[in-house]
């Protein structure tokens, strides 16, 4: 069971991390949209925004959901078991 609660906390953790960075991104984008301010045309105002704000927090984000998932997916597993 304590497995489960892990994985759950985990799962909603990467969300709210995940979120948090894509509300980031778009107020950055607007700023990155006024004169002055430089962004890079391959990617747009949005994924310029997201490429400077997003790396890091994506890839916490990534591993906590891949943990919690492995964690819930190996607790219901178990149950069976």
């Amino acid at each position: 069971m304590k497995k489960l609660a892990t994985g759950l906390v985990l799962i909603l953790s990467s969300s709210v991390l995940y979120g948090s960075t894509l509300i980031t991104a778009a107020i950055y984008s607007t700023v990155l949209s006024q004169e002055g301010f430089g962004w890079d045309s391959r990617y747009g105002v949005f994924g310029t925004a997201f490429w400077k704000v997003g790396t890091v927090p994506v890839v916490v984000s990534t591993i906590l959901a891949v943990v919690g998932i492995g964690l819930t997916a190996f607790s219901f597993y178990r149950k069976k078991l």
